[in-house]
């Protein structure tokens, strides 16, 4: 029993950021096979483009498209809506998600 509860303290405290940062996470919320969007979570409006998350997301992002990519899209996406997220910002976390709306290069024919 204590055993489960040390196990789940551990899984807990590296999931707030106390160990491994979960919430930086980069992920895909919509792939195509010419694109997608991913998001990220960001604390502060300095975390945006210094953030482990937008590294991670640009990674994700090399790994989809290693012939190179070009943003079309980049912001803070709304969690319900905006006038919902507006509205009840206190209450919903201080955390924001950022997306990165891409397209995939095509290699040039030769």
């Amino acid at each position: 029993m204590m055993h489960s509860r040390s196990v789940a303290f551990v899984f807990v405290l590296a999931c707030t950021g106390g160990l491994f940062g979960c919430g930086h996470e980069a992920k895909f919320l919509r792939e195509t096979p010419a694109g997608g969007l991913v998001s990220f979570s960001v604390q502060t409006e300095a975390d945006i483009f210094s953030s482990e998350g937008r590294r991670d997301a640009l990674r994700l992002i090399r790994e989809k498209c290693p012939q190179g990519s070009r943003i079309v899209k980049d912001g803070e996406l709304p969690k319900v809506s905006q006038a919902t997220d507006r509205i009840w910002r206190g209450q919903m976390g201080t955390d924001r998600i950022w997306g990165i709306q891409f397209v995939c290069e095509s290699p040039v024919p030769r």
